[in-house]
C-alpha cells in the first residue's frame, strides 16, 4: 500500500472517530460548555480528534445559519487540508437545531463591530479600510489591507489579521475563490475603503464572471509548431474540492499540417476522444484544459484521489488508445494548471 493511500486510511478513521464521538456525548458536551461556559478539558479534546484528521486543521464555533450553532474545520486555506475538511463534513450526521457543520469559514462581517486583543494589542476592526485592484482577465481581486494597529503588530501578525478578516468578511472559500494578492499595509492606501465595502465590490466581480465556459489560445509562435490552449475559466479548485488528483493523457495524432495542429478530421478524432472519456468518468472526473501541438494532446482532468474507479477509467481508456501515456499526480491545489487558470 503507498503512503498516501495508508495516510487516506488514517484520515478516514480518524474521521470516522470524530463523528462517533460526536453522536455519543460530543454534541452534548459542547452545547452544554457553550451554555455554562465552562469547557474544562474540552477544547483540548476536540484539538486532538481535529488534529488525528489532519495537523494542520483548526476549528472553532459560531452563530449557525440554520442551526442555533455551527461547529467549523477549517484548512486556513490550505487546499490538501480543505480536501479533508470536506471528507469530514460529507461524513457528518444530519444538521439539527442545536448544530450545523462548515468545512470552511463562514462570512461573519458582523465580526467587524469587534474589538479584539491580537499580540497584546486592544484592535477595534470596525477601523479596517481596504483598497482593490480587479484582475478581470484572470476574474481575481487584490487586496490591500490596511488598519491604524498594524503600525504597532509584526508582518506576520498584520497577514495573519488581514486574512481573518477577509474570512469574516467573504467566507473562506469566497477568498480562494476571489481573492488573489493579500498585502496586509502598513501604511492606508490613498485610494481605501472601509473594509465592509468589500462584499459588494466582490458580489459585482461574481456576478461579472459567473458563466463558466472554454477558452481559447494560441501560444504558439509565428515560426515552428504552434501550441493550442483550451480551458474553462474562470477555473477553481475551491469549486470541486474533493478532486485532488491531477491525470495528464497525452494521445497522439498523424501529423499533415505544417504548423503541427491536426486536421479536421484528427481534430474529429480527438473531440472523440474526449466525449468518450467525459461519458465513462461521468460525475467522478472533469476535463478541465488541454495543449494541442506538435502531433500530441495533452489532456487534464481532476478526479478524487480516493475515487480508485475515476483514476482506474482512464487507465483502462488509455489502453485502448496507441502511444497513449497516463501521469497521475496528487494536486489538491490546482497547481499544474495555474498557467491556464
Amino acid at each position: 500500500m503507498s503512503i498516501q493511500r495508508r495516510n487516506a486510511a488514517v484520515q478516514t478513521r480518524a474521521i470516522s472517530a470524530f463523528w462517533r464521538w460526536w453522536s455519543a456525548e460530543g454534541a452534548g458536551l459542547l452545547s452544554g460548555a457553550i451554555t455554562t461556559g465552562d469547557y474544562r478539558d474540552l477544547p483540548d479534546t476536540l484539538d486532538a480528534m481535529v488534529k488525528a484528521i489532519g495537523p494542520g486543521l483548526g476549528w472553532e464555533t459560531g452563530p449557525g445559519i440554520r442551526a442555533r450553532h455551527q461547529f467549523c474545520v477549517s484548512g486556513g486555506g490550505d487546499p490538501g487540508l480543505r480536501v479533508l475538511a470536506e471528507r469530514w463534513q460529507r461524513a457528518a450526521p444530519p444538521p439539527t437545531p442545536m448544530w450545523e457543520f462548515a468545512a470552511a469559514r463562514q462570512h461573519q462581517p458582523g465580526m467587524l463591530a469587534v474589538t479584539l486583543e491580537a499580540a497584546g494589542k486592544t484592535i477595534n476592526l470596525g477601523l479596517a479600510r481596504v483598497s482593490v485592484t480587479l484582475d478581470e482577465e484572470r476574474a481575481r481581486a487584490n487586496v490591500s489591507l490596511h488598519h491604524p494597529a498594524f503600525t504597532r503588530l509584526t508582518p506576520g501578525y498584520r497577514h495573519q489579521l488581514s486574512c481573518l478578516l477577509l474570512d469574516w468578511l467573504l467566507g473562506e472559500d469566497n477568498v480562494q475563490r476571489w481573492i488573489g494578492t493579500i498585502n496586509a499595509a502598513e501604511t492606508e492606501p490613498p485610494d481605501s475603503l472601509p473594509a465592509t465595502a468589500l462584499p459588494e465590490i466582490i458580489d459585482a466581480l461574481t456576478t461579472r464572471h459567473a458563466h463558466i465556459g472554454w477558452t481559447l489560445e494560441d501560444a504558439g509562435t509565428s515560426s515552428g509548431p504552434r501550441t493550442i490552449i483550451r480551458a474553462l475559466r474562470p477555473l477553481r479548485w475551491i469549486d470541486h474540492p474533493l478532486l485532488d488528483l491531477h491525470t495528464a493523457l497525452e494521445v497522439g495524432y498523424p501529423q499533415t499540417r505544417p504548423d503541427g495542429l491536426p486536421d479536421y478530421d484528427e481534430a474529429i478524432d480527438l473531440h472523440r476522444i474526449e466525449e468518450d472519456l467525459g461519458a465513462a468518468l461521468g460525475p467522478r472526473g472533469l476535463l478541465v484544459a488541454t495543449q494541442t501541438s506538435n502531433g500530441r494532446r495533452i489532456l487534464h482532468y481532476y478526479t478524487d484521489s480516493e475515487d480508485q474507479n475515476g483514476r482506474d477509467t482512464i487507465d483502462r481508456f488509455a489502453r485502448t488508445r496507441p502511444q497513449a501515456e497516463v501521469t497521475h499526480t496528487h494536486d489538491p491545489g490546482w497547481t499544474l494548471i495555474s498557467a491556464f487558470t
